[in-house]
């Protein structure tokens, strides 16, 4: 009976994992025809971020929250924000509503991963939990793949609303199922809620990420804006470690980066969140700009790291259940670091990559992603207690997005530079600063606008994309060695089985 419920809970932790993570790439398909109804064209790519920023900015408040009153508890909080955003999202009127409802639906979603992850830790061993968190992988790669599908076959046969309307009947069996099979028993202590950590940690992180949004964008990084969101975050975000140091029960627990095992991982899935991020923003654009993939084309290529992810993940388990946690972390690291010099070399040797080696390279990274990943959570998970590991587990979600968007950061602001000084050597392209640059770029990713630019344009302006995406190849690479640099730093765990619960062997 025990194992009946353990295997209904984690059905309804897919599904609800599956949802949040489809919502980010099935709304992408229809963007064309929800302006085309909503209108509001500049707004667009806020319907996106208003999501991603919601989403990432709460997770560490709900790890928290999830060793407070219970992981349930979290969860079918999350889940009804989740459905609610939905079901508004699919009756919004204009693109300003539709991009409020997203942002509801993103402070759901925040709560739902970290807290799923939490749960595998709680109600399985090491052993089974290396097998079921290889499943949830494979759902995340199985929501990259349909995503685009379904949104287009609903967007062609129904309406771009019922995207959003889905999610009311299986997200309500998806916290249905929860409800009824999760048996949980949470450990009952004096806790006083960090209001102030809660409220810095999300001001401070929503700042940051809101600079990292509109720096070497949209904005020059110099501007007065992106420097008081800067200056904002930074100011923040040191209140919120002083107050963390003398709360009495404080939202972050600052002792849980002095355990080796934690904080070199967080460090580690830093920079790992450059690599993943970097392929999945900047991969495409050499595809469909300098080499003139279709989209479909090149969204085939990216696929093959949501292959790799699960394929690895379930032979990593194995891995690490034999070797301990270092041995996977360090091989999943290392193929990340291969990849992503293979990647470096292509781009300097073919003028024109075949499509089969960008599947290549990107199974590769996925097949890192999926040994490190799942070896760094287990990790993570089985050196602290119950009381302790929402928020710890959710440290490990909230760093791989972060530091993705950090070096995305960076990347960019690397690429506008390379391009502008390119584009300035182009006779008749008249750049006159980043954001002129990028729009002519923006040129080559259309196919309907290629014949429209000036005879001989056309090919200087793709190598001088290919010219400034060499050097986003670069810092890949850079990142990829600081995380397997990191990475030797860290104590190997050994996982002995059901009672590694308790008793794990780190050394």
């Amino acid at each position: 009976m025990i194992k009946d419920s353990r295997m209904y809970t984690v059905f309804a932790l897919m599904l609800a994992s599956f949802l949040t993570a489809v919502d980010v790439t099935i709304v992408d398909t229809a963007m064309p025809r929800i302006i085309g109804s909503l209108g509001g064209f500049s707004m667009l790519t806020w319907v996106i971020t208003a999501f991603m920023l919601t989403s990432t900015a709460t997770v560490p408040v709900y790890g928290k929250l999830a060793d407070l009153i219970g992981r349930k508890k979290v969860f079918t909080i999350g889940a009804i924000i989740f459905l609610a955003g939905s079901a508004l999202c699919g009756i919004s009127q204009s693109m300003v509503q539709l991009i409020i409802f997203r942002g509801i639906q993103g402070l759901g979603a925040g709560a739902i991963q970290p807290t799923v992850q939490t749960i595998i830790g709680d109600i399985f061993s090491p052993a089974e939990r290396a097998k079921v968190q290889a499943w949830f992988s494979g759902v995340w790669g199985f929501s990259a793949l349909v995503g685009p599908l379904v949104g287009g076959l609903m967007v062609d046969y129904v309406s771009w609303r019922w995207l959003f309307y889905i999610n009311l009947p299986l997200g309500a069996l998806a916290l249905i199922m929860v409800w009824r099979h999760l048996h949980e028993k949470v450990e009952q202590k004096a806790a006083s809620v960090d209001y102030i950590g809660s409220v810095t940690v999300t001001l401070g992180l929503t700042s940051l990420l809101l600079a990292l949004k509109f720096g070497g964008a949209e904005l020059p990084w110099s501007s007065p804006e992106v420097l008081a969101l800067l200056g904002g975050a930074l100011f923040l975000i040191i209140l919120f470690i002083l107050q963390e140091r003398r709360a009495k029960d404080p939202m972050m627990p600052l002792w849980l980066f002095t355990r080796p095992i934690i904080g070199l991982s967080v460090l580690t899935t830093f920079m790992v969140g450059g690599v993943m991020y970097g392929t999945s923003v900047y991969l495409p654009i050499w595809a469909q700009g300098v080499q003139g993939f279709s989209a479909t084309k090149s969204g085939m290529s990216l696929l093959w790291l949501s292959v790799g992810w699960p394929i690895a993940s379930i032979i990593g388990g194995r891995f690490l259940m034999k070797m301990g946690s270092r041995p996977a972390i360090l091989l999943g690291l290392g193929l990340n670091l291969a990849a992503s010099a293979g990647l470096m070399i292509l781009g300097r040797t073919y003028h024109d990559i075949p499509a089969f080696m960008f599947a290549v390279v990107t199974f590769v990274i996925g097949s890192g992603m999926g040994f490190s990943q799942l070896a760094s959570v287990l990790a993570v998970q089985n050196s602290v207690e119950w009381a302790q590991r929402g928020v710890a587990t959710a440290l490990l979600t909230f760093q791989r997005t972060l530091g993705g968007l950090v070096w995305v950061s960076i990347m960019g602001s690397t690429m506008n530079v390379t391009l502008l000084r390119r584009m300035q050597n182009i006779p008749g392209v008249g750049a006159g600063s980043a954001k002129e640059a990028g729009d002519i770029a923006n040129k080559l990713l259309d196919p309907q606008t290629w014949d429209l630019l000036p005879a001989g344009q056309l090919g200087a302006l793709r190598e001088a994309l290919a010219a400034a995406l060499r050097n986003v190849h670069i810092l890949m690479v850079v990142a990829a060695a600081l995380s397997l640099f990191v990475a030797f730093m860290l104590p190997n765990m050994h996982f002995g089985g059901a009672a590694a619960d308790k008793k794990t062997n780190a050394k």
